[in-house]
């Protein structure tokens, strides 16, 4: 594993925040260095597991009394891709990242910029939809991680069901209860026991993260679904209203692009 940059410090990015100048254009030229410098994770090139197979799907009916199969026969079937190497941000993007960005280019603010349970500065910031995602992560020089990035970085190389392994341990994640003592957003890498194998944080719980890919059925899967197609953008990783089944690595949510929720954030990536 390689590492790209040091996290930026919370006390740089609350003067940043502070003392940023006159609004510009959204350069990256404009981006500050601790925005920049932010650490990411290095995903080694190599082939991985992504999806599930029927079995897979018996364990999680089993597992959480799940009312329908249906909800996850768009994770089917399991197959082997194969990838590049590429960078991940270690933590989803934090509201006082964000609104570094807002200060200096401009952007809208995101929709609960003012709302203290979601406002926190280590909080992922939420509230924003896919196009903003997308502005941000491109500002900065990197993009939205693929899904089958996203995926591979969550559960590594051995089709392990969560970033820690195959079992639904609820403390390795913020979801939804009240046994990883928060109730809405947690400070983002405040779980380092749900790390992924690579070492990328908070890919379980915590908020759903947008991806760069549309939701479209995986080759050769065979259930019909009317939501597939270029209405949706997929979301990875569950959130704090989330049940376990759905913090699993494999699952696909999806969203409108428009849609700006409070459990929905992302991260970036870029190639190596």
């Amino acid at each position: 594993m390689r590492l790209l940059g040091r996290a930026a410090g919370l006390v740089t990015l609350v003067a940043l925040f502070c003392s940023a100048g006159a609004v510009g254009s959204a350069s990256a030229s404009e981006a500050p260095a601790a925005l920049l410098e932010k650490k990411m994770i290095f995903v080694p090139a190599g082939k991985f597991t992504m999806g599930i197979t029927p079995k897979d799907i018996e364990w999680v009916v089993e597992a959480f009394h799940s009312e329908s199969r249906e909800w996850y026969l768009d994770e089917l079937p399991a197959r082997e891709v194969d990838l590049k190497g590429y960078w991940i941000d270690e933590h989803e993007v934090t509201f006082i990242e964000y609104m570094v960005y807002v200060n200096k280019t401009g952007a809208s603010p995101p929709k609960y910029f003012d709302n203290p349970r979601f406002n926190g500065r280590l909080q992922p910031v939420v509230g924003i939809g896919w196009k903003e995602a997308d502005a941000y992560c491109r500002w900065l020089g990197k993009r939205l991680p693929t899904e089958m990035e996203w995926e591979k970085a969550a559960r590594g190389a051995d089709a392990r069901r969560y970033p820690w392994g195959n079992e639904p341990e609820p403390t390795r994640a913020n979801q939804r209860g009240l046994m990883d003592n928060y109730r809405y957003t947690a400070p983002v890498g405040d779980f380092p026991e749900g790390k992924s194998p690579y070492g990328v944080m908070d890919m379980a719980g915590n908020v759903w993260e947008w991806t760069a890919d549309w939701y479209k059925p995986y080759p050769g899967n065979e259930h019909v679904n009317d939501m597939y197609g270029e209405k949706f953008r997929v979301i990875r990783g569950g959130s704090w209203s989330s049940n376990m089944d759905l913090a699993r690595s494999s699952v696909r949510g999806k969203a409108a692009p428009d849609q700006r929720q409070d459990y929905i954030g992302f991260r970036c990536a870029k190639n190596s």
